[in-house]
């Protein structure tokens, strides 16, 4: 959304760093995967999807009406003006309030004291809401107790779910075994992918789309063992020094206002993942400133630092992406 904001050479990096397609196809593509995702959750009572985007522009502020339609009809963006020079404190607790509302209260706080002042003439949210039942909820088999090996080589006692008759997507490839947990209805799942020992951050300097790609074709059907902890993670993030490395920050975006450059950037995160399923939830503030079963023949056991994307299968969309280093905190 930003980018449909921006000039030349900030558009151009934005769209070199997130890999995006040019121009109107980048709006309609994003309009089309939240339709299916949209879809994908309609009449499943045992999942909710909820993806919502506000503008909030300073008062006396007007941006570009171009853009403001664009991010109304391809991205479902509602518009609220609010007083960032007389109010700033007022309108971050009205920002944060809506954040809280679509996420269900687990993100209450994105926006933190000081991210408005006088100078803001335009904040921009973006918040995701995910709850999903496992289309195969853990229980028939009695939890695991072992130790979970951290980065550094201490181990922790740690409790484990356990499952012996998943038949979904699972594998093994160079340097890592995964596999593809399903929640209810198929659409939705969770792709655990456990590095060797040992290459745990250089898997994540690969972890990319193409990556992704290549582990999905690593994975077969059929029976496997599958050990994994419940964990439950809270994220906070300052993302300016990665936009500027980027090119996206400071950057102009003269359609939000001639002078308008990209001043600060949060983004919150809150993941639970037990026996039921999973509750997910993440926010992103950007604020623009003036200027029984079968033998497995797989185990799959989550037991040192592994990686996790929630994902939509039919799109291949990622709406949540994270590592465990430690699930007893």
């Amino acid at each position: 959304m930003a980018r449909a904001a921006a000039d030349g050479p900030t558009g151009e990096a934005i769209d070199t760093a997130f890999s995006l397609p040019d121009g109107e196809a980048s709006h309609e593509a994003w309009n089309n995967t939240d339709q299916m995702i949209a879809a994908s959750a309609q009449g499943q009572e045992e999942v909710t999807v909820t993806i919502a985007d506000r503008i909030w522009p300073r008062l006396g502020i007007t941006p570009a009406q171009n853009w403001i339609d664009l991010l109304a009809s391809h991205h479902g963006a509602t518009t609220e003006a609010l007083d960032f020079t007389d109010d700033p404190e007022g309108s971050r607790e009205a920002i944060n309030s809506w954040v809280a509302e679509q996420t269900e209260g687990l993100i209450s706080q994105l926006v933190p004291e000081g991210f408005i002042d006088g100078q803001t003439v335009l904040v921009l949210t973006d918040a995701v809401y995910f709850k999903a039942r496992w289309a195969r909820v853990f229980g028939k088999y009695s939890n695991v107790n072992d130790e979970f090996t951290r980065l550094d080589g201490t181990t922790v006692d740690t409790e484990y779910l356990r499952e012996l008759e998943l038949d979904d997507r699972r594998g093994m490839g160079d340097g890592f075994v995964g596999a593809e947990i399903p929640y209810a209805g198929g659409d939705f799942s969770l792709l655990v992918i456990v590095p060797d020992e040992g290459g745990f951050e250089e898997f994540r300097q690969r972890l990319d789309q193409r990556l992704i790609d290549e582990i999905d074709a690593t994975f077969t059907t059929g029976p496997y063992e599958l050990l994994i902890p419940t964990w439950e993670t809270t994220t906070q993030l300052d993302l300016m020094s990665w936009l500027t490395d980027l090119g996206a920050a400071p950057g102009s975006y003269p359609a939000i206002d001639p002078s308008a450059f990209l001043g600060g950037a949060v983004h919150g995160a809150d993941i639970t993942v037990d026996e039921w399923g999973t509750v997910a939830s993440a926010a992103t503030a950007l604020s623009f400133l003036e200027s029984g079963p079968p033998e497995p023949d797989l185990t799959v056991a989550a037991d040192r630092p592994f990686y996790y994307l929630i994902r939509h299968r039919p799109t291949g969309l990622v709406l949540f992406a994270g590592q465990v280093t430690d699930p007893t905190g």
